[in-house]
């Protein structure tokens, strides 16, 4: 089974955005969000495209077939030469999951950036988020990253720097 990220291009921005609907569906048990009118969740994925160059989407691609997204975000381009690698969103569509699809997709992701500090959130309820996250950084980092409580935020922080290592 072969694993590839593609970089979503402006004529791909559909593509993304119907895998959007797929995210924010999933994500409305921790979000509460509705649909709209229309029976479709709210997405604006435009910033993406918008000369801000701190947005980096892929297409998660299983031999040939999507299987989800991942966009990668760099924190503070704006201020720091060496950015903070944050991964914004993430999904993997229900029929890849429980198969290590998404695992060997989110190290694909962190080694596309190997010089980089790292930065992943998720949100306080979102429970199967925090225990993929926590395995996928235990074994990607050699149980060598950082986590923290934001209560603020209700959120938890995982951060780890690769800048000068071999894996």
């Amino acid at each position: 089974m072969e694993i590839n990220l593609v970089p979503v291009t402006f004529e791909d921005k559909e593509v993304l955005s119907n895998l959007y609907q797929f995210y924010n569906y999933d994500f409305s048990i921790f979000t509460d969000q509705d649909v709209n009118l229309h029976g479709e969740f709210e997405v604006n994925i435009d910033y993406f495209w918008e000369g801000d160059h701190r947005w980096n989407p892929y297409l998660i691609e299983v031999s040939g077939n999507l299987a989800g997204f991942v966009v990668v975000l760099f924190e503070n381009l704006d201020t720091d030469p060496d950015p903070t690698h944050v991964i914004y969103d993430f999904m993997i569509l229900q029929k890849y999951r429980r198969n290590g699809i998404g695992t060997a997709a989110a190290a694909k992701t962190l080694d596309l950036f190997k010089e980089a500090k790292w930065k992943l959130a998720q949100m306080e309820n979102n429970k199967p988020a925090i225990a993929f996250w926590r395995k996928v950084l235990k074994d990607y980092t050699k149980d060598n990253y950082t986590e923290c409580y934001l209560s603020d935020l209700q959120k938890y922080i995982q951060a780890f720097d690769r800048r000068g290592r071999t894996k």
